[in-house]
């Protein structure tokens, strides 16, 4: 009996505890409630506050000294171990796919007639991407508590395009965000397919590259010291070729690790120096003196600024407020210190192509176009055409570019693995020759 009764505590221990542990994890209720308030000073605040009922939501927050406009429940019976799950959520790296994927989905609802808000809780209940339910989830909590769309997505603690930013801004702001949001799908496509092809026309150079300096590391400090010492045994010496190659694998190693150094540093000291407007201004500077970047820089610019352009005009919106919104997408300083002359000269009555072509903001030969356009009222087709004009001449100018530096890097692995081959077939010949 005494056994029985022990056995019945022991199993009343663990029942304890297992609802201890439940109780632990946040099984029992939590809701999370947003509200709108504003404060003694007339400030409004959105925000949220978590509580079992709406009762004591209120009253924590009158306890914050805020005068409550209105509250709505959140989300119901959220646990720690959903918390844990959301905070390994809010972690995911939204990148420019999960953006893309995004808008297009979004674009075909809002096509479709959808309102905003239900088509994004649509996309949030429909994903399995951690990213994109992250996105959404960030979303839907700014646009409840009374930002505009444009608004949530600049709120976004990302490195989202100014020009994006600016497309959604003007189609929201215009009722045409549904159009707007397809060439907002375009330029995310471009940019990325862009990337793609850098990326895959890049690594099999660069895998060649470093293969071939393992393979000369190895022979230079496994293979020969033996076949030196051979040689030398033998009362021969090291042919030159060999000798040339121990000299360069023994430089590439003493300044392997300084030059890492001066890498990291400079990683390190740029972004600091940045922080500054006039740090920042300089380094753009000294960027557009570089060969490869004063070549692809400006072109981005005018590529990126024409398209900006003929999608703002061909939105209604008036040349003077779409070049203040345009502005935002050149990320350069010396670039951007062009265009707000080029602007200065435009608002006070000069005319679009003159002004552009002036300060270096769009050639002289793709001014001519813009000319047309300001003579018969279409700067939008226009800026159109340009952009196509200046989007090819881009793409031609990163395949060359491409192209050279993959063609470089081979020459570079094809002039070591013939280092090494002679190399190898002299040292053998070396050591035939001392043994005869």
């Amino acid at each position: 009996m005494g056994i029985f009764c022990s056995k019945n505590m022991q199993e009343l221990k663990f029942l304890h505890i297992f609802i201890a542990i439940l109780v632990f994890l946040g099984i029992i209720e939590c809701v999370n409630f947003i509200f709108k308030a504003f404060r003694n000073t007339g400030e409004i605040v959105n925000s949220i506050i978590a509580a079992a009922n709406q009762q004591e939501a209120v009253k924590l927050i009158k306890q914050q000294n805020l005068q409550l406009i209105s509250i709505t429940a959140e989300m119901a019976s959220r646990s720690t171990i959903r918390q844990l799950f959301q905070k390994k959520q809010h972690s995911a790296v939204v990148t420019d796919k999960v953006l893309l994927f995004f808008f297009e989905k979004l674009h075909k609802m809002l096509t479709a007639s959808i309102t905003l808000s239900d088509a994004i809780s649509i996309i949030n209940k429909r994903t399995g991407s951690l990213a994109e339910k992250f996105l959404t989830d960030k979303l839907l909590q700014d646009i409840s508590g009374g930002q505009s769309f444009s608004e949530a997505i600049k709120s976004l603690n990302m490195k989202i395009d100014s020009s994006i930013y600016s497309i959604i801004l003007v189609g929201e702001s215009s009722g045409n965000l549904a159009t707007v949001l397809g060439d907002v799908v375009d330029l995310l496509k471009s940019k990325n397919e862009l990337k793609k092809k850098m990326i895959s026309s890049l690594i099999y150079p660069s895998f060649m590259v470093a293969f071939t300096i393992v393979v000369m590391l190895l022979f230079v400090f496994v293979l020969m010291p033996k076949m030196e010492n051979f040689i030398k045994e033998l009362g021969g010496d090291l042919p030159p070729m060999a000798q040339l190659l121990k000299l360069i694998a023994q430089w590439f190693v003493y300044l392997l690790l300084p030059g890492i150094g001066c890498i990291i540093a400079v990683l390190v000291t740029i972004p600091k120096i940045r922080q500054t407007k006039v740090g920042r201004y300089k380094t753009d500077q000294l960027m557009l003196k570089i060969v490869p970047f004063s070549i692809t820089i400006p072109l981005f610019m005018r590529t990126n600024l024409s398209k900006l352009m003929a999608t703002l005009l061909s939105s209604g919106i008036n040349t003077s407020e779409a070049l203040k919104l345009a502005q935002n997408s050149i990320s350069n300083e010396v670039l951007l210190e062009r265009f707000i002359h080029a602007k200065t000269d435009i608002l006070d009555g000069c005319s679009v192509c003159t002004s552009l072509e002036r300060y270096n903001v769009i050639d002289g030969e793709q001014c001519d176009l813009l000319a047309i356009g300001e003579k018969i009222g279409d700067l939008s087709s226009s800026f159109k055409d340009i952009h196509k004009i200046y989007d090819e001449k881009l793409q031609s100018t990163l395949k060359k570019l491409t192209m050279s530096v993959s063609a470089g890097a081979m020459m570079f692995a094809f002039a070591l693995v013939g280092l090494l081959a002679l190399g190898m077939v002299q040292s053998i010949m070396g050591a035939t020759n001392a043994a005869t």
